[in-house]
């Protein structure tokens, strides 16, 4: 038997006790994820995106179930609020985002058995480079979360405003929010996917409407909806007008946006200097400057190859 099968079974043999030792202390994250998204039956309207169907993501799938048998603390909590966030909220989808991770991890680890033959550093190296494959998707599911909480924030200004309206002209705020989920389903599209589950979830399990909207922020990650209904639900508490914090809650936020948008514009002449300075003037300068660069190689060359 040679050095690279050795190698391996030697890796296969060791990961398979480690898996087995560390079984008994991990967490249950997967438990109460399972228990956060509440699974609903068919026909049910959800904001949950439904996993494609692909050969390999029924591979990461599979892989995925098999890995969090073995070790469920490796859906840590961080991973499933950015799923959450990133509208990835069903078990299937965690199966499939731990078996993708597990897949590039392994995937190392095993390329650094192979090359260990040769070289033994070469498993030592491979351990933090499959710890970093392992991070890697995260910031790209970080950056899917980031993009949808943009569009709410976006889109959440047009629906506090028919709120408003809902209010003053003496509707509900179940009834409001649930007309609005209808009338904006093609201009803000994200928004009123969560508030039809708002809807869901408080004919559901019987929850009132500020508490259900205060979930929802936590659940989009979305810190406006939460302070939006922490005013509803004092509002509620006084028994007061709800159309006053709601139309405090809208002025702030188009202020917030509007600032943010000014501090992107201002920062848009520092991002323009590497830019200006690789590709253009280079443009600039070859012109001003070839032909007296030329002029003065041609006067120098006699003298350094008579000083040779």
């Amino acid at each position: 038997m040679n050095n690279t099968m050795v190698a391996l079974l030697t890796f296969c043999v060791c990961l398979a006790a480690g898996l087995l030792f560390l079984r008994p202390v991990m967490g249950i994250y997967v438990d109460s994820y399972a228990v956060r998204v509440r699974p609903r039956k068919e026909g049910d309207e959800t904001t949950a995106e439904k996993p494609k169907d692909s050969a390999l993501l029924l591979l990461a799938r599979t892989i995925g179930e098999l890995v969090l048998s073995v070790m469920p603390a490796l859906a840590d909590k961080r991973s499933v609020e950015l799923l959450t966030q990133a509208n990835y909220r069903t078990p299937q989808h965690l199966a499939i985002y731990i078996g993708i991770r597990s897949m590039v991890a392994g995937s190392i680890l095993f390329m650094g058995v192979l090359a260990a033959a040769g070289n033994p550093i070469n498993l030592v190296l491979a351990i933090p480079a499959a710890v970093l494959g392992w991070l890697i998707p995260n910031f790209f599911l970080a950056g899917r979360a980031k993009k949808r909480q943009t569009q709410i924030l976006r889109e959440l200004p047009i629906v506090i405003d028919l709120m408003i309206v809902c209010a003053q002209a003496g509707l509900g705020m179940l009834q409001g929010l649930d007309k609005i989920s209808k009338e904006v389903d093609d201009s803000c599209p994200t928004l009123a996917a969560e508030l039809k589950q708002l809807i869901n979830d408080v004919k559901i399990f019987a929850k009132s409407v500020p508490y259900a909207l205060r979930e929802m922020g936590e659940r989009c990650g979305v810190d406006e909806l939460i302070n939006m209904a922490s005013a509803l639900i004092a509002a509620e508490a006084k028994g007061a007008d709800i159309s006053y914090p709601l139309q405090q809650q809208a002025a702030a936020l188009r202020d917030r946006l509007k600032r943010k948008k000014e501090e992107e514009a201002g920062k848009v002449p520092v991002k323009m200097v590497p830019v200006i300075m690789i590709f253009v003037m280079p443009l600039i300068l070859a012109p001003m400057l070839g032909p007296a660069v030329v002029t003065i190689v041609t006067a120098i060359g006699p003298i350094m190859s008579s000083m040779k």
